[in-house]
């Protein structure tokens, strides 16, 4: 009797011990569903870089860019125009007048108002092209397949953007601009081998139990993704070891491209069990997220 008790107050005690020192804490991610995931995800801003690259590419001329220091002279105001970073959100391309007997037959226009100036906005772009059908209306060559083209621009609201579409193909034109409106995160990015991830982060392979890791191929983007469950007894000299590197890479980009520096400094730093997280993205929640709903097994 006396040695049960001894065997259950042991047990006890180790049970308690193992509760509060963490110890036997095990969470387990599924690192191949994450990679799928991850490869796929999106900003959730809509990003009009990205959309401009797909409207120059679908043009076989290039149109013109009317900035927006020129709407003034198409009778737009550019207060009613948001900006975002200190930039107005605003894509304005159309086909160039090579004189002023020309009406632009392809136009695109994805604009953020500003705030309470959307209806406002909205009228001014309205009669912009109302104007450019009354001005080929009323041309004595003026053929009805064109008068049908300028009289069927295609409107659209989509995520607190105003969008204008004047071309041949507006439909398709359409589904470009909206496939292309949120990018990849993580669109420019390399896989690494347990050696070159080591050997990348100044870590030793014995230390590194299983990872997951994505840098930026291209020198002019910064994004990367870190996750790493180190050997047991480990976790300190390798979360030593990435910190510093991270520390290192916001130095190393400090002096070069201010929005990626951004990024950088915004970047997250986490645990997840006995992973090791680190993000840089323009959505480090996103990736978050993504992370915590590839855990199977959960701590215990």
């Amino acid at each position: 009797m006396k040695r049960m008790i001894q065997l259950t107050l042991a047990l006890t005690i180790t049970c308690i011990l193992i509760l509060f020192s963490g110890c036997g804490i095990y969470t387990k991610i599924d690192l191949q569903k994450l990679k799928k995931e991850i490869s796929t995800l999106k900003t959730t801003k809509v990003e009009l870089s990205k959309i401009k690259e797909v409207l120059e590419q679908i043009e076989l001329e290039p149109l013109e860019d009317i900035e927006i220091d020129t709407l003034e002279e198409l009778h737009i105001n550019k207060e009613y125009i948001a900006y975002e970073d200190k930039k107005a959100q605003l894509i304005f391309k159309q086909e160039k007048r090579s004189d002023i007997n020309t009406v632009p037959l392809t136009s695109y226009i994805i604009v953020k108002p500003a705030e309470d100036k959307k209806d406002l906005l909205q009228k001014q772009i309205d009669e912009y092209y109302q104007d450019l059908l009354k001005e080929y209306s009323e041309k004595e060559e003026a053929e009805q397949e064109i008068k049908e083209q300028l009289e069927n621009v295609m409107k659209k609201e989509y995520e607190g953007y105003l969008i204008y579409i004047l071309s041949n193909d507006n439909e398709k034109v359409w589904e470009q601009i909206e496939e292309s409106s949120h990018a990849l995160l993580f669109e420019n990015t390399k896989e690494l081998s347990l050696e070159s991830f080591a050997k990348q982060f100044s870590l030793e392979e014995k230390n590194i139990e299983e990872y997951q890791a994505l840098i930026s191929s291209k020198k002019e983007e910064s994004s990367l993704y870190i996750i790493v469950r180190p050997k047991d007894g480990k976790i300190e000299t390798v979360k030593k070891r990435l910190d510093q590197y991270m520390k290192d890479y916001e130095k190393k980009w400090s002096t070069y491209l201010p929005q990626e520096y951004a990024l950088i400094k915004n970047r997250m730093e986490t645990e997840i069990g006995s992973y090791l997280v680190y993000i840089v993205s323009r959505d480090n929640n996103a990736v978050l997220n993504t992370i915590k709903n590839s855990v199977i097994k959960k701590d215990k």
